[in-house]
């Protein structure tokens, strides 16, 4: 699937402005994943840019450098971020650097192309299609950067997976804009961060949102896993239940991500990485898992939904959720999660699920799960 995405993009440059294609490595993958070039040709449909912006995303993978070009790249705030050059002024002057974090780059203010994609949204609405938000990157980037290299050490066939659909992380400061990813920008990771102490909160988006993105490539051909239309087929037309305003398609994204999520922290809790107060967090976002597993797809008639390669699929994923809940399922009535709206957030969660006794009972062994 990454080739087919490889190919549309080299074959839409070559449509739209083939002169690109001679200026770049052309054996070089990491040109044409680039999130900018998706965006790009997923706004033609807009017509707010010409084609002027498709040689700046580019000119910095040129071989041989050029003058550079800025005229459509400015956002909001008059900066412009150029890709592997990094953050200019209306001038022309370099203002910034790029910022990578072992394999991943830390994107320091926002591009005109992904404008569109951010919005605050509740319950299948959308409730204000221009909210104000504001990189905080500086704040944040070492603790996500542990994150990333705990993952990397301890989750390494997650990381695989990271590493291969994720290339960079924009950090906002919005709440109400939930944490997401787009296959129109496949390739970014949009996180909103509160406070401080966030390792584990980040630990946890990486492996949803990073799972989004891999998913994208795992099931790009879409009629490979499913006999009716999954971007169409809203879930409430199939189960019956009101509040499911999602399509099939994300629907089984919801499942493949809290799959994910508890085969990791399942992986991080059975080998102790964590103590005290990560820990306690840790659980809390585990027991979390549990109402958001069976939301709908086992209400389903397999055989009449997916092919028999997205019923396997379907059925694998189901059955490692499941085998691994298991294990944890005193979590259940241990915790109290009636403070949760959409997003878990450890410090409701601690308003109702005392730290002190968890610390009680963890030195009784009672949280050592095997």
């Amino acid at each position: 699937m990454r080739f087919i995405l490889l190919e549309t993009i080299q074959l839409l440059l070559y449509k739209e402005k083939p002169t690109l294609l001679n200026k770049v490595n052309f054996d070089d993958d990491n040109i044409f994943l680039e999130p900018l070039l998706f965006a790009y040709f997923n706004s033609k449909k807009d017509n707010l840019f010409s084609e002027t912006m498709l040689t700046e995303i580019m000119q910095g993978y040129f071989v041989k450098k050029e003058p550079l070009i800025l005229k459509e790249s400015f956002n909001n705030e008059g900066i412009a971020y150029v890709p592997n050059l990094g953050y200019f002024d209306k001038q022309g002057n370099k203002i910034d650097d790029i910022l990578i974090i072992d394999a991943f780059e830390i994107v320091k203010t926002k591009h005109p192309l992904l404008e569109k994609y951010f919005y605050e949204f509740y319950k299948g609405h959308i409730v204000n299609a221009n909210p104000s938000y504001n990189s905080v990157w500086q704040e944040n980037y070492k603790e996500l950067e542990q994150a990333i290299l705990i993952i990397k050490e301890h989750l390494p066939e997650f990381y695989n997976e990271l590493v291969f659909a994720n290339k960079r992380i924009f950090l906002h400061d919005n709440p109400k804009i939930l944490n997401f990813t787009s296959i129109e920008t496949i390739g970014m990771l949009y996180f909103y961060v509160l406070g401080k102490n966030n390792l584990i909160y980040f630990i946890e988006e990486i492996i949803h949102q990073a799972s989004h993105n891999y998913l994208y490539y795992l099931m790009f051909n879409k009629e490979e896993f499913f006999k009716i239309d999954s971007l169409t087929t809203i879930m409430r037309d199939l189960t019956k239940q009101d509040w499911d305003y999602r399509n099939l398609y994300g629907a089984f994204h919801g499942l493949y991500t809290v799959t994910r999520r508890v085969e990791c922290f399942d992986i991080l809790l059975s080998k102790n990485v964590f103590s005290g107060r990560e820990k306690h967090e840790l659980l809390g976002r585990m027991a979390d898992m549990f109402s958001r597993f069976q939301t709908g797809l086992e209400l389903l008639n397999l055989d009449e939904v997916f092919t028999n390669k997205g019923k396997e699929f379907y059925l694998e994923s189901t059955q490692k959720c499941q085998t691994i809940l298991k294990k944890y399922e005193n979590l259940v009535n241990e915790f109290d999660l009636s403070h949760r709206d959409l997003d878990f957030r450890y410090d409701e969660f601690c308003l109702t699920n005392s730290f002190e006794t968890f610390l009680e009972k963890d030195k009784q062994g009672f949280y050592n799960i095997n």
